[in-house]
Formats: C-alpha cells, structure tokens, sequence
C-alpha cells in the first residue's frame, strides 16, 4: 500500500513538472495553466486525505502511521498535520510518536519575559549556547535520539542514553541538563507548558512547533 501511494504521488508529480517544463520553454503560464496544474496536485492528493479520513478509527489511524513511516516529505507531511491537528488525543499522540522515530531535532522556544532571575540568560546561552533576544526570548536546538525500551524514552541525541522526550497520558516530558519540562500539544499542533531551568527559581514558559 505504501509503495503504491508513493507510486500514485510521483506520477503526478511527474506529470505536473512536464506540463510546467513544457510551458516554460514556450511561454509563461497562464492563469488558466497554471489552476490546472493546481488542480492535478489537489486532485493527486485527495486520495491520501480521503484514507486520513476513513470513517473507520483504525483504518484511519492505519493510513496516517504508514504515511508518517514512508520517505515521502508530502506524505508525511499530510499525515503529521493531519495527526497533530486532530481533536483525538490518542490520534495526536500516536503522531507525535510517529515523528518522535524520525530524531527530529526540536526548537526549543522560551518566553523569558517575565523572569526576574538574571540567570535565566546565563542559562540558555552558556549551558545550552542558545539565543536570548533583548526581550528575553530564548531558542535552543536539541536533538531526539533513539527510544530506549528499558528507560521507556527517547534518549538526548547528544548525551549517550540519558533520556530526553517521555510521553505518557500525562503529558509530554522533557529532561536534559539543567531543563525538566511537560507540556500537551495544543489545538494549533505545537507543543506548549512550563519548564524550570537550572539555577532559574521562576518556572519558564516554552512552545516548541512541530509543523512548518
């Protein structure tokens, strides 16, 4: 079923460069061109919404995990928004997870505003080597490595088998050094909750965005 999605996708693909290849070398396209291009994309994709969208639970849940698993960018693409934005919260998770498997390498979003604690700044930037703006929103790269069956996590990318990303029915929890965290990912699909720093006495909101 995988290798056919794809299969269907690439013909489309396939086809629509064609047209634009073919139109480019004579002329510019078209408004009319141009909506026709548009509608073989939708129309080529309509078939992978329809199976997100299968009135069976299963069959649908099923759709979107193959899609997130095979290599196709527009593929998972759909899948993960289609996972993340749903109102299911075991659907949201069972994405989430389903993206945790790719090592995804998070953007960690901290809104320092209201943090009175001037170690919040040393914090971010010589413990993490993240970036502070004047306004005291900080950002930092991590990386998701592996998930270790015996510490039921995924592990820091950077740090050997120290766990980092645990989800459970409570919530999503982030642990690495000098960082513990747990937030829910929310209606927009973005991750959101409050997370004490090391050194920092006042608890710190973060966000980080899972879709582009």
């Amino acid at each position: 079923m995988q290798r056919r999605l794809r299969n269907i996708l690439l013909a489309a693909v396939a086809a629509a460069a064609s047209i634009c290849a073919h139109t480019a070398g004579a002329q510019s396209l078209t408004p009319e061109q141009l909506r026709a291009l548009v509608d073989k994309r939708v129309t080529a994709l309509n078939p992978y919404q329809e199976l997100l969208n299968d009135p069976d639970p299963a069959r649908s849940l099923a759709a979107m995990q193959i899609m997130l698993e095979s290599d196709d960018a527009e593929l998972t693409r759909l899948a993960l928004e289609f996972g993340l934005l749903s109102p299911n919260p075991s659907v949201k998770r069972a994405a989430f997870e389903s993206f945790l498997k790719t090592r995804p390498i998070f953007s960690i979003r901290l809104d320092g505003r209201a943090v009175k604690d001037n170690d919040f700044t040393g914090v971010i930037r010589d413990r993490w080597n993240g970036n502070v703006t004047p306004e005291k929103i900080a950002y930092w790269r991590i990386g998701v490595g592996d998930y270790s069956p015996d510490k039921r996590c995924y592990v820091n990318a950077n740090a050997g088998n120290e766990c980092f990303v645990t989800v459970n029915a409570d919530g999503i929890f982030l642990t690495a050094s000098y960082l513990n965290a747990r937030g829910i990912i929310g209606d927009d699909g973005a991750i959101a909750g409050s997370a004490t720093l090391g050194a920092v006495d006042e608890p710190v909101p973060f966000a980080i965005k899972l879709l582009e």
